[in-house]
């Protein structure tokens, strides 16, 4: 029997770098601040043993820069969603509803607002449970528990498993 639910883990993108404020927003790079940050993030999935069986991840570069340095593991297949790319709500929604269905947690790495927004919805109430006024800091990842009839109505009908933002993690031992 297939498992009712399915798993969603939300990463927005490293910081990103502004040193050359010419450059189109598509193609900025990730910061060294952000380098660090996501190694932060690497180490505790790795730590919890919750690589994602698929990955969607936005064309952006310092998104794909940022799923770069998670060092998944190369059996772990990657799309790019240009559709990721400074999504909203709606569109976000969308693409939950495309969940691959022989996938059984997916991993999304994309942008804000539309990932702080999404979050807000998938959770509902318990998004007052964050705790901080910046609720979906770059390279933050939310692990979300779903039922699989929700990937066509989300709308406050997840469970928040995990909240890690880098800054409440100790130093990474990789970079």
């Amino acid at each position: 029997m297939a498992d009712p639910f399915k798993e969603l883990l939300l990463l927005r993108h490293a910081k990103s770098d502004w040193k050359d404020p010419e450059l189109p927003d598509r193609e900025r790079p990730i910061s060294d601040k952000g380098k660090k940050s996501v190694c932060k993030i690497a180490a505790w999935l790795d730590q919890q043993q919750l690589w994602p069986d698929a990955v969607w991840v936005s064309s952006a570069k310092r998104a794909q820069q940022t799923l770069k340095r998670l060092q998944l593991p190369k059996t772990i297949p990657v799309e790019t969603v240009d559709a990721l790319y400074l999504a909203d709500t709606e569109r976000l929604e969308s693409l939950l509803a495309n969940f691959p269905a022989q996938t059984q947690r997916l991993l999304w790495v994309g942008h804000n607002p539309g990932f702080e927004q999404f979050l807000a919805r998938l959770i509902g109430s318990d998004a007052a449970a964050l705790g901080h006024n910046k609720p979906f800091p770059t390279a933050t990842l939310a692990h979300l528990l779903l039922p699989e009839k929700a990937l066509q109505a989300p709308q406050a009908s997840a469970r928040l498993l995990h909240y890690v933002r880098p800054k409440d993690l100790k130093k990474a031992d990789h970079t």
